[in-house]
């Protein structure tokens, strides 16, 4: 008998898919069943050789061999995936195996995943996806009951197939360029350069900005706080003036001269895609773009509770109206019941402007799933994102937010003075969901709304008390990931170009949701920036990387262009083999403009200790989660932790604890108070309930597990070690 061989992107889906399909048989590397063999990858287990593939001689990094530009482009099995390739091209070659599906992510780089292995197994079967949104039951149901021709998503794999490439040809070339040209450990790509540029640029916009003192006058009266208004606007910077003002006005009485009322009608925002899903988490509680996506993925995969997650549409398709009563339903015993039950007394259905098939390429935008969260075990980090996709979708329903506003102005001595009041006439999708425009940042200094009186035009204003309110202007915010991934998604104010501004809102900006969050970690894993607070700073090693880089890579325009086009061929409409030819002139123009530069790159935090693995000296760099020594040779690429920042807490100050490494110890230690204490006393003490937090520490230990670039963690070992002796105590 026949059987299906059914490749997923990861071990959890390969599960789900195998308990639906009857799959039982567990082996190493895959589920069979009487019908079905279901496989997986591990993301990707192929990739594109590294150049020393093609030849021995580019293992040294050498100037005058670049550009690297193979004819034919190798793949080989990454580092760590040939156990798991095997089992999965094991599977594929099977004699009794006539058919695939792929079951990789529903999007680009998913369909590269599995048609690189495909490939590399060398199978030749009749291939066929299943394309799904979410990983439900009923989502897998209705995907296997419509499984297409794979060849229908040729274009689409043409389309990852050449992004891969053209990142491979432009990022190695560039990167090989400056490391060996600069002697310093360098890199670039179309996605992170123009996205340090933009870092770079605000800071040298704030370093620039004087800032400077002016005032603004207020009168208080009848419960009412009214603000001057001059010709200009209500900003005062002549101290002189505003001396004569006050002078003028104190002991004046005033009128009402002027009320106006109206009700405006504020829609709910739309639902979340990713970028605007890590933009909120980020502004609310500081959570970082990667982290985002991590709870947002489990949440996906593990508790089945959201549709696909990696998607940059914020609209619906039409068939998705059927599904909303269900989606509901499932909330209902949730905390949000309440308000299903109140959507479920009116009609419950989302209006029309929701729904845009022309706006959604691959995914729709984040819903629930049907499945009722009381069920799943989250952790808190994934119950906060589960509740913003919720409260945004619920929202939706509640309708338009309608709000009276009422505008005031009064005269006072001759001079003009206004005030505002803002009534909330109907809550409803505020009654669940907060506005986006609250999270963001302003410098705004008009009339804030208040609560105001019973005024009508002529009432009198007597018994006024005025004030000067000194103030500063400000310099632009720096930005924080949040901010930083809404310049990506619209670059539009860092190019002055009309039709490249039309460009990048087309093309959707930099990078792509699914990508934004890894350029920004990758930004940090570079030593390009670090953080204050939320804030990101771009490094002096960052500032220089964008003086030596040729411009075209510094423009947002570059990667918009190329998404452009990446989008164009994945709809047949634009041919890969032009576009990789391209590339190849673009890479070797890049080269060439390194080798010409005569600018110097200058080590500023070069240490006086060796490198132990090749005598160059160390750079110290602050890393995300602490101070790191690292060695300046990529090809030696040696790094050591010389401190981690922890979630303890000083015993004494309060203040934030510190790991650091001296004469093979490890101790904890306080930079504001000077508290040292034993890694293993602290430890003792701290299994003890004493006074430091283990929640706190539990939570950086986990995340630190999870950082590639800090390497082996002893602390995470002997911390999980303690809490299970704790526990089996």
């Amino acid at each position: 008998m026949s059987k299906t061989v059914i490749l997923a992107e990861k071990p959890s889906v390969g599960r789900d898919l195998a308990r639906h399909l009857g799959a039982r048989d567990r082996h190493d590397g895959y589920i069979e069943g009487p019908n079905y063999i279901v496989t997986w990858a591990l993301g990707h287990l192929v990739g594109l050789a590294d150049p020393e593939k093609y030849d021995d001689s580019y293992s040294k990094w050498r100037l005058n061999a670049l550009p690297i530009m193979p004819k034919q482009m190798k793949t080989v099995i990454l580092p760590g995936a040939r156990k798991q390739f095997s089992a999965v091209k094991k599977q594929l070659l099977r004699k009794d195996v006539d058919r695939i599906i792929i079951a990789t992510d529903a999007g680009r780089e998913g369909e590269l995943v599995a048609r690189w292995i495909i490939d590399k197994a060398g199978a030749k079967k009749p291939t066929y996806r299943l394309w799904i949104s979410a990983q439900t039951d009923k989502a897998i149901r209705d995907g296997m009951a419509h499984l297409q021709p794979s060849a229908k998503f040729d274009p689409l794999a043409a389309s990852a197939l050449a992004r891969a490439e053209a990142d491979w040809l432009v990022g190695l070339n560039i990167t090989r360029a400056l490391t060996t040209r600069f002697n310093a450990q360098l890199s670039a790509g179309r996605v992170q350069t123009p996205t340090l540029a933009m870092i770079v640029a605000r800071e040298d916009a704030i370093a620039r900005f004087k800032s400077k003192p002016y005032s603004v006058i207020t009168a208080e009266g009848q419960g009412v706080r009214w603000e001057w208004q001059g010709k200009d606007g209500n900003r005062l910077f002549n101290a002189d003036k505003t001396a004569q003002l006050l002078n003028k006005l104190r002991g004046q009485d005033g009128r009402v001269t002027d009320l106006k009322q109206k009700t405006r009608r504020i829609n709910p925002p739309l639902l979340y895609d990713l970028t605007t899903l890590q933009r909120d988490a980020n502004a609310r509680v500081g959570m970082s773009a990667k982290d985002t996506l991590r709870h947002l993925q489990r949440l996906y995969e593990v508790h089945k509770l959201v549709t696909y997650p990696r998607t940059d549409s914020r609209y619906l398709t039409d068939d998705l109206a059927a599904t909303m009563p269900d989606r509901l339903a499932a909330l209902k015993s949730s905390a949000y019941g309440d308000t299903v039950r109140r959507i479920n007394q009116g009609q419950a259905k989302l209006p029309a402007a929701f729904y845009n098939p022309a706006k959604v390429s691959d995914h729709h935008a984040l819903l629930p799933t049907e499945i009722r969260p009381g069920s799943a075990q989250l952790n808190h980090d994934e119950q906060f994102i589960y509740s913003l996709i919720v409260e945004r979708f619920l929202g939706a329903f509640l309708g338009p937010a309608e709000v009276r506003d009422t505008s005031l102005e009064a005269d006072i001595a001759s001079e003009r003075f206004t005030a505002r009041g803002e009534v909330t006439v109907k809550a409803g999708w505020r009654s669940v969901a907060q506005d986006e425009s609250a999270l963001e940042e302003t410098d705004d200094d008009t009339d804030t709304a208040q609560t105001l009186p019973d005024l009508q035009v002529g009432s009198p204003l007597k018994n006024l008390s005025f004030k000067n309110n000194e103030r500063r202007t400000r310099a632009p915010h720096r930005f924080s990931e949040g901010t930083l991934l809404a310049a990506m998604e619209n670059p539009q104010a860092f190019v002055d170009d009309a039709r490249a501004n039309k460009i990048l809102k087309e093309s959707g900006g930099i990078g792509t949701p699914a990508t934004r969050a890894d350029i920004i970690e990758k930004l940090f894993r570079n030593f390009y920036i670090t953080k204050d607070g939320k804030s990101l700073v771009p490094t002096a090693k960052g500032r220089q990387v964008i003086d030596l880089v040729p411009e075209p890579l510094r423009s947002p325009l570059l990667t918009a262009q190329w998404e452009e086009r990446l989008a164009a061929i994945a709809q047949g409409q634009d041919d890969a083999a032009a576009f990789d030819a391209d590339m190849r002139r673009f890479a070797g123009d890049l080269v060439q403009a390194v080798k010409n530069s005569d600018a110097i790159f200058k080590h500023d935090n070069e240490t006086n200790l060796p490198c132990p693995h090749c005598g160059k000296l160390l750079l110290a760099v602050d890393g995300k989660r602490g101070k790191m020594r690292v060695c300046p040779d990529p090809t030696c690429g040696y790094r050591e932790t010389v401190s981690q920042t922890t979630g303890a807490r000083c015993p004494q100050c309060r203040h934030q604890l510190v790991i650091i490494h001296k004469d093979d110890k490890k101790l904890y230690a306080c930079n504001h108070c000077g508290f040292r204490e034993p890694f293993d006393r602290f430890n003792d003490k701290h299994k003890g309930g004493k006074k430091s937090s283990r929640r706190d520490v539990a939570a950086y230990q986990k995340k630190q597990a999870k950082e590639k670039d800090i390497g082996a963690n002893a602390f995470a070992d002997a911390w999980a070690a303690a809490l299970k002796n704790k526990k089996d105590q």
